[in-house]
């Protein structure tokens, strides 16, 4: 037996040069990795590299030495997602992405999709196969269409997709139902089936638990397809919104990476309504439409409200609609069997809410950052971190940090009630954007700098924001607001009408107004008849230029003809005007009527009033501040300004009863309606209008509004009451006359708050024509049983 020849000095040579050559490339792609990833170390770096290029891999140096190259040519090779590059980039991008390292895998040059087996390379970079098959497009040998994708060769030449799904050399016998089909899977027997026959094969989702086909089944077990869509699907920048979110739809011919809420789908016709929209859900396979598609949604009783919804998620407790889903996530509360503050996924056997981790549900809702449990957001933080780092984002300046007057309004605003209502306000309101660009001026937020954009609803909304924060001070602002409002009404009026208009306004009536406003006991707004009296003003003067008449010529036949010839009673209002040009010796003294006061029209029959005040009392069904205002109009009938603006400071609680100030003395209030304003004045009212806090001491409002600090609008109130049955008008007519009927003037003043005449034109009105028109109807009525 002969021993074995020793190695050949050259083959000895060669494989330590080889070994010298892989050290080097090794040692040379090590040091690039480390510069372009300063948290990699050399060890990591080296061990990505043995994962990404094993060592036996026939030509390991020379893959080695290309990527060496290409590193040094392209320092951000790590994160420019650019596909021109060495196939063992692709691989060595996706070892480094598993291992937590910030970079970015490249893609597809057409469609985006990140795969490391991009194997045709092209000038514009790498191409996936599919989209590469799509570039290799020409005549269909068979059906002669032009531009076609290639999918077989045939002796007569290349052949579509749809002639070779036609091709009878395809055909087979199914092994299930016996006819000719394209296989789509073959049994262990190696017959195969048609799709039809074949059921895709389901697994039990590790997330949610629900039974279905799967769409990744790694180490951890089988994931469903939505559960990897809202966890394990891959998210990159999308190319218009720029946020870091699931990409819908890869980027092709020019189009950039959309994501979910920014890709609305191809627009084609529905198959449900007929209409050309987005369609971008598919129901019996053909396209449809989002509200079609949602409107045919099949649905499932809830486990938790039992109605037959949609199912938006499958939990222990069984399947559950969108609102409940969304409750039970942001109302966790302490579990029966651990004690730990969790969102309630699963019952026991008596009922008891349980967490997940209890029942072996892997689902944790936990939040990354703070800890918190419940109300998940995204990328595991709550909506309390999330808002937090938006409202930072809003109101930080040049440098980043939010300026020390703005910190008030910060913290008013991460302390929102209701974070995700807070997050879309910033996300899309007109509000916030106006807020956003004011910050990014880089000037000191002042009334001053408001009163300079023009008058709007988002103007006032972000002054009120600012006030009840405590950025601004406060001020009257139904009468500072106009003359910033009378500026951008001048802007286009003549030089000669602004001259008049500035001082009528300034020194004629906001200093009465703000005279009344010193010692007015009661809000009221005189916003609007102060806008009134000028509009009106500038009517009159530019009627005059149209008549070529000067101010010191009108006369009194000028006047009469032109306030009776408008179509509305607003311009018996230039009396104003013209007392005050008369004062300045503008015009000669010229008289308008006044506008006679009429008598209340509308008045609620006796029985109907009570009928309505006892459902306004009883009824659940009704919302509480639609009833307790209800019930407060139809007793003592306050005017809607009043009734707005009443806080807890005005129910005043006893020994046995309860009291409300209205005026100067307090009325005393019936039993249930006492606990309707007990009950409002103690807890926030559901649904509270106002998406902030109480950011400044103070009472708070029984009927708070949109706007931060600021009751509902007299309008929304009176149209509330309305659409619920209660009309606001005849109510208050109603009740003021049955007052004034059993009071003395002077009482029902001190009682109501109403101006001492006003309480004696209403008893004067009372037993003057309320008897008579009790006997009328009365009369009516009896004829109509007749």
């Amino acid at each position: 037996m002969t021993a074995p020849s020793p190695t050949a000095p050259s083959v000895v040579a060669r494989l330590a040069a080889q070994a010298a050559r892989l050290e080097a490339a090794t040692s040379a792609v090590t040091t690039h990795l480390t510069a372009a990833l300063p948290g990699l170390d050399a060890e990591e770096a080296a061990a990505a590299l043995a994962v990404a290029v094993p060592i036996p891999v026939r030509g390991a140096a020379r893959y080695l030495e290309e990527l060496a190259e290409h590193l040094a040519g392209h320092p951000a090779a790590l994160t420019s997602r650019s596909s021109l590059c060495p196939p063992v980039l692709l691989r060595l991008t996706q070892v480094l992405h598993e291992g937590g390292h910030p970079v970015v895998r490249p893609g597809c040059a057409h469609c985006g999709r990140v795969r490391t087996d991009l194997r045709q390379l092209r000038p514009e970079g790498r191409l996936c196969a599919t989209c590469d098959a799509n570039s290799r497009r020409a005549t269909c040998a068979r059906c002669q269409r032009e531009g076609m994708r290639i999918s077989a060769r045939r002796p007569e030449g290349g052949i579509c997709t749809a002639c070779y799904h036609k091709d009878p050399a395809r055909l087979e016998e199914c092994a299930g139902c016996g006819e000719h089909q394209n296989p789509v899977v073959r049994r262990e027997d190696g017959r195969g089936l048609c799709v039809r026959c074949w059921n895709r094969p389901t697994h039990t989702c590790v997330t949610c638990g629900k039974t279905a086909v799967t769409a990744l089944v790694d180490a951890d077990g089988a994931v469903c397809h939505l559960c990897y869509n809202r966890h394990r699907r891959p998210r990159r920048p999308c190319g218009r919104c720029g946020q870091l979110k699931r990409i819908a739809r890869n980027a092709h011919d020019g189009e950039p990476d959309l994501c979910d809420g920014c890709y609305r789908g191809p627009e084609v016709t529905c198959s449900a309504c007929g209409r050309i929209r987005p369609c971008s859900s598919k129901l019996q396979g053909q396209p449809v439409c989002g509200n079609c598609y949602r409107r045919n949604r099949q649905g499932e009783p809830c486990a938790r409200c039992g109605r037959t919804k949609p199912v938006n998620m499958r939990w222990p407790i069984g399947p559950l609609c969108m609102t409940c889903y969304n409750t039970v996530l942001r109302s966790p509360a302490e579990c029966s069997r651990c004690g730990t503050v969790q969102p309630l996924i699963a019952r026991d056997a008596d009922g008891t809410g349980v967490c997940g981790p209890c029942v072996g549900f892997a689902a944790d809702y936990t939040c990354r950052q703070c800890g918190r449990a419940g109300n998940p957001h995204s990328r595991g933080r709550c909506a309390f971190c999330v808002l937090a780092e938006r409202v930072s984002l809003l109101l930080a300046g040049a440098d980043g940090v939010v300026p020390e007057q703005l910190r008030p309004l910060a913290t008013a605003l991460a302390a929102a009630p209701t974070p995700f209502q807070a997050i879309q306000w910033i996300r899309e309101s007109p509000n916030s954007k106006l807020l956003a660009r004011l910050v990014t001026e880089d000037r000191p937020l002042s009334h001053e700098l408001l009163d300079e954009l023009p008058p709007s609803r988002n103007q006032r909304y972000i002054r009120q924001l600012l006030v009840h924060t405590g950025v601004l001070g406060p001020r009257n602002e139904d009468i500072e607001r106009i003359p910033g409002w009378l500026e951008h009404e001048l802007a286009d009026k003549p030089a000669a009408h602004a001259n008049l208009a500035r001082p009528f306004l300034h020194w004629f009536l906001l200093r009465r107004a703000r005279q009344r406003a010193a010692v007015r006991r009661y809000p009221a707004s005189a916003d609007r008849d102060l806008r009134r009296r000028v509009s009106v003003a500038l009517e009159l003067l530019a009627w005059l230029d149209q008549q070529q008449l000067a101010l010191e010529d009108l006369t009194q036949e000028h006047v009469d003809s032109w306030v009776t010839g408008g179509a509305s009673q607003r311009r018996y209002l230039v009396r104003h005007f013209l007392n005050w040009t008369a004062s300045r010796r503008l015009t000669r003294e010229l008289t308008v009527p006044s506008i006679p006061q009429q008598e209340p029209q509308a008045l609620l029959d006796e029985d109907d009033r009570w009928s309505l005040l006892q459902r306004c009392l009883t009824d659940d069904t009704v919302p509480l501040d639609v009833r307790a205002a209800g019930a407060i109009t139809l007793l003592f009938g306050p005017s809607a300004e009043r009734l707005c603006h009443l806080t807890p400071n005005h129910v005043q609680r006893g020994g046995k009863h309860t009291h409300l100030m209205l005026g100067r003395h307090p009325v005393l209030l019936p039993p249930r309606l006492a606990g309707l304003l007990h009950h409002l004045a103690e807890e926030p009212l559901p649904g509270s209008r106002s998406l902030f806090a109480q950011a400044t001491p103070g009472p708070r409002l029984l009927f708070p509004g949109l706007v931060p600090g600021k009751p509902i609008s007299t309008h929304a109130m009176t149209q509330k009451l309305n659409r619920h049955g209660i009309p606001v008008r005849a109510a208050r007519n109603s009740a003021l006359a049955a007052l004034a009927a059993d009071l003395p003037s002077p009482i029902l003043a001190d009682l109501t708050g109403m101006h001492r005449h006003t309480a004696i034109r209403w008893v004067t009105y009372a037993r003057r024509d309320w008897a008579d028109y009790l006997a009328a109807r009365a009369e009516d009525q009896q004829e109509g049983r007749r």
